[in-house]
């Protein structure tokens, strides 16, 4: 692939009435032209047209599609710089509000237990909660001492 031509001066082009061309264009210019001499001997006209409008279309989509990213990500460090200033100006403020959602998240959960006993309740009502019959088990079983059972372990007679 050629290489990017090392002048980094705007190019008088007599071809375009004396405008001055970004030396990145005329590069991508060139280049295209090269491609184009290639393969034009086996397209017409048209097609090139349609090559040309087509990646026209990409690129005006992709440099759309780049600003609108940029601006959000401008906006997105705005908001954040005003956050900092303000966690900085008032740190007491910024504790004040970190222990407000947490607060607000122990009486949703305070809720959701009330709802889980109801539910579990209904349940034991019902006969279907399993956790307190295998619980009983569990007690008798810890009050019996364990029985030892080892290779020595018999009772002479």
């Amino acid at each position: 692939m050629p290489t990017k031509p090392a002048d980094n001066t705007p190019v008088e082009d007599g071809e375009n009435g004396g405008q001055t061309i970004d030396p990145q264009k005329k590069y991508l210019m060139d280049q295209f032209g090269n491609l184009m001499e290639q393969v034009g001997d086996g397209f017409g006209g048209p097609l090139q047209e349609e090559l040309i409008k087509r990646l026209e279309q990409t690129i005006a989509d992709f440099h759309e599609e780049v600003s609108e990213m940029m601006a959000s990500l401008t906006e997105n460090a705005e908001k954040r710089h005003e956050k900092l200033k303000e966690i900085w100006n008032n740190p007491e403020a910024s504790l004040e509000s970190n222990e407000t959602p947490a607060e607000g998240d122990k009486e949703q959960n305070n809720d959701s237990d009330g709802e889980m006993s109801e539910w579990e309740r209904r349940l034991e009502e019902a006969g279907k909660l399993d956790g307190n019959a295998g619980g009983d088990k569990e007690k008798v079983k810890e009050e019996e001492p364990p029985k030892k059972k080892g290779l020595f372990g018999r009772k002479k007679k």
